[in-house]
């Protein structure tokens, strides 16, 4: 989702409209449609409206009709209930209306029928609440049978020259009709609509397993002059049958009906087609009021209530200009987006299965041939899609290759020792005048190399290309590019006996003659010399753009080698940022590994989420980010873990430490289980 930056105004446009949760403010139109499961006939029916064959004894009545606008409405005078069968050829409806007056004036076909007390049937049968039907009938049988483009809300025409063809339908009467001295039972409907006069041109057919859309209307005229009762299957939330959304679901059960009991199998996941329409209500209030969509998912203001019942990794984005939009949720879990435009027009689109990508990174060891060739083609079972090595062996790459993994060379890129009798003038100085020639920071083994010193670049660059010419080498995956850590993670403070709450000269970075005189240059200033250099900007982006030249040369010079490079970088950029000088989310590198070691801060499996969605935004498309987990800090929330991992943008993950034989079949179950291609 794009990041935007609202004006004040803006916010003071939208937030008043959605001052209740979208659920709270539109709960009329969003209720649970009825439900109908609908069986073949034990038999053949004749359509003479009475209702009286086995096979419609046996049908359920659907719920007694309710008032249109829903619940805290009067209940109807009358009950009215429906009942519907299918065959090969024809949708059958039965409905009976009680009624003590049975009246009905008009005779000629296609009149206004709901002029008199009548029966209405709507249907959907595609779902996209576009090009649908509407046949009416009164108690003389007298139809008035329409297609619409559209419902009336989004602009749309009736086509009344639309006939349906080869429908049957009859009229039954317990009762005298149009004699008001005598006081009548009910009246009762029977219809056959071929279902081929439906769905000639749609792609969702009458058969066993499909959903259709469906509604059933009863106008009733309780006084002459009105004002009419509209008494309904499932209650629209307001005077409108026209709202195909709010329709009653229809499913086809291929068994004959009294011989099973079968539940409803909804077409959709519920939570977000409950969403997506809650939107669209929303979108339409803010037109009427602002002439003009809301155009992004944060104008919203989506809660928790809305959010909580989503597949954990769906997606929601917004479309729009002034005049029109498109909302779509996509669930990768099921492999379908939902969509939804401003004509109130709903379709599902299939979408390819997720994919990922997933690594170790490993030190090379001694096992035999036989065993790694074992190991890699477990890896490569269980949904590893390639190790990063630290260090090169020619066979054991070979062998990686051949079990189908990537095989890359991971390095150690700023931090290097093999430059100590070399160059020692190379080394970064902090800023109380120590070397980390001969005084590294916190360990032996932090040897950083100042990035401003004349020939590093170009001597890193070499090495890499060197490295990612060698047989065999997919690509090569920088580490430890960066500078010495000024802010340790927390859970490393105690290892020193030290508290990092503010930036300490021991550990500030690079303050050698080079880099002083390059500042002083650039803004007249000594580095040394500022009071409070943590907050110079200035200082900070010269010491970022130094390491970001540095990955810039080795860049070029691997890609020109036409080799993948990819880095392990510090969680989330802005954290990268402020402890190590590493500025990754301006570099061109194809993939980043942020090392999101969730315990060494403290932090719970969500924290991995957080930094994964940070880091995923920060590229913006530009690259993949690659989940970088610590198998020890994981292991106890796996699932937990990886859904943060996955569900907030990841590409894949990256293991370190980890995991077993029986953690890596886990981590196999886990992928099929959400569907995931792995590459």
């Amino acid at each position: 989702m794009k990041k935007l930056i609202y004006t004040l105004l803006l916010l003071l446009v939208t937030f008043p409209a959605m001052a209740q949760s979208l659920f709270e403010q539109y709960e009329r139109f969003l209720t649970e449609p009825r439900t109908y499961v609908c069986y073949r006939p034990d038999g053949k029916l004749k359509i003479d409206g009475k209702l009286n064959e086995s096979s419609w004894k046996k049908a359920a009545s659907t719920a007694p009709f309710v008032d249109i606008s829903g619940e805290g409405f009067p209940t109807p005078k009358y009950e009215t209930t429906a009942k519907m069968l299918w065959d090969d050829e024809y949708l059958y409806v039965g409905a009976v209306l009680q009624e003590e007056d049975i009246k009905a004036r008009l005779t000629q076909r296609d009149t206004i029928i709901y002029y008199d007390n009548d029966f209405e049937v709507f249907i959907d049968p595609d779902s996209d609440g576009h090009n649908y039907f509407e046949i009416e009938t009164n108690a003389r049988g007298v139809i008035f049978d329409l297609m619409l483009d559209k419902p009336y809300r989004s602009g749309g025409n009736f086509m009344v020259q639309w006939d349906c063809p080869g429908l049957k339908t009859a009229i039954h009467c317990e009762g005298t009709l149009n004699k008001s001295k005598d006081k009548d039972k009910y009246w009762s409907v029977e219809m056959a609509i071929p279902h081929q006069a439906l769905t000639m041109n749609f792609n969702n057919p009458l058969k066993a397993g499909n959903t259709w859309r469906i509604n059933f209307s009863r106008v009733q005229w309780l006084k002459e002059k009105g004002p009419e009762e509209n008494w309904v299957w499932t209650p629209t939330g307001r005077i409108d049958m026209h709202m195909p959304d709010r329709w009653g679901y229809l499913y086809f059960v291929d068994k004959k009906v009294g011989t099973s009991q079968d539940e409803l199998v909804y077409p959709y996941n519920q939570a977000i087609y409950k969403l997506l329409w809650a939107m669209f209500y929303a979108q339409q209030d803010n037109y009427s009021k602002q002439h003009n969509y809301l155009r992004a998912t944060e104008q919203f203001f989506l809660t928790d209530k809305e959010l909580k019942d989503l597949p954990a990794d769906a997606r929601i984005a917004v479309e729009a200009t002034q005049n029109t939009y498109q909302i779509a949720i996509t669930n990768p879990a099921e492999g379908v987006r939902y969509v939804i435009n401003n004509e109130g027009r709903f379709r599902t689109e299939k979408i390819p299965a997720r994919e990922v990508k997933n690594w170790l990174w490993m030190r090379l060891n001694n096992r035999s041939d036989a065993e790694w060739k074992k190991w890699f083609a477990l890896l490569k079972e269980c949904g590893i899609s390639g190790v990063m090595f630290e260090g090169y062996n020619e066979n054991i790459y070979r062998l990686c290759k051949e079990a189908g993994l990537e095989a890359h060379y991971w390095k150690w890129t700023m931090n290097r020792r093999e430059l100590l009798d070399k160059h020692p003038d190379w080394y970064a100085v902090n800023r109380k005048g120590e070397s980390c020639h001969d005084k590294p920071a916190y360990v032996d083994y932090y040897r950083f190399l100042c990035p401003n010193h004349q020939g590093v670049a170009e001597y890193l660059a070499e090495d890499y290309v060197k490295e990612a010419h060698k047989p065999y080498v997919d690509g090569v995956h920088l580490d430890y590019v960066r500078m010495p850590d000024v802010i340790l993670p927390v859970s490393l403070w105690k290892n020193y006996g030290i508290e990092q709450k503010e930036e300490l000269p021991e550990y500030d970075y690079c303050y050698c003659d080079v880099c002083r005189e390059l500042f002083k240059a650039k803004t007249g200033q000594d580095p040394l010399e500022l009071k409070y250099p943590m907050e110079n900007q200035s200082w900070i982006n010269f010491r970022l753009d130094a390491i970001t030249r540095v990955v810039d040369a080795i860049t070029k010079a691997v890609k020109a080698d036409h080799k993948a490079i990819s880095a392990a970088v510090f969680p989330g950029p802005s954290m990268a940022r402020k402890m190590v000088r590493q500025d990754w989310g301006e570099w061109t590198l194809d993939a980043y590994y942020p090392m999101i070691y969730n315990k060494f801060y403290y932090e719970g499996p969500e924290w991995i989420g957080r930094s994964v969605k940070e880091s995923v935004e920060t590229v913006n498309g530009r690259a993949k980010i690659y989940a970088g987990l610590m198998f020890g800090d994981i292991k106890d929330n796996f699932e937990e873990a990886l859904d943060e991992a996955y569900n907030n943008g990841a590409s894949g993950v990256s293991f370190f430490d980890g995991p077993d034989e029986e953690y890596l079949h886990k981590f196999k179950a886990y992928l099929d289980k959400r569907g995931f291609v792995v590459k």
